[in-house]
């Protein structure tokens, strides 16, 4: 049994550092959204160095965690995390740490798909103003009466408008 409280006991502690973390990285994501939003560069370098220390202690963290399951004999899965809280979580004080952090890490790869979306955009944008500075054929993409998308030629360089 003392391998057992150990094993929770520091699971807890390690889910607890994840928590933390995982609001670090809710929190980056948040600024970089921003940062994206305004292109502030500073900012956005700022945002960006904060999640990657927050992902690198994440990940140190799961395999931390990762270990201690596997030597309980714990598969490295949703099951295995749920055979772990059902045999030595007794008390109950471990799973709602687990829902607090699965519930955070949602939040975060949902920011993270704003942002990644943010991005593309901006790539797009930037990719378009480079085509029209260049004399390039810009096409875009319009509606037809049925609603599908037809490509529409508007290519005439700059220097020509």
């Amino acid at each position: 049994m003392y391998v057992a409280d150990t094993g929770s006991d520091r699971l807890y502690e390690l889910l607890s550092q994840a928590v933390r973390e995982s609001a670090l990285l809710e929190a980056a994501l948040e600024r970089e959204t921003r940062a994206l939003s305004t292109r502030d560069v500073d900012a956005l370098q700022q945002a960006v160095a904060a999640k990657h220390q927050a992902v690198e202690n994440l990940e140190r963290i799961s395999q931390e965690q990762g270990a201690l399951l596997r030597s309980g004999g714990f598969a490295l899965d949703a099951r295995g995390m749920e055979s772990f809280l059902q045999t030595w979580d007794q008390e109950g004080r471990i799973r709602p740490l687990w829902g607090k952090l699965q519930d955070s890490m949602e939040r975060c790869r949902r920011h993270n798909q704003v942002n990644g979306g943010l991005v593309q955009t901006q790539q797009h944008q930037v990719q378009q103003a480079l085509q029209i500075l260049r004399g390039e054929d810009t096409r875009t993409e319009v509606y037809d009466p049925r609603g599908r998308t037809v490509a529409s030629s508007a290519s005439r360089p700059i220097s020509q408008a």
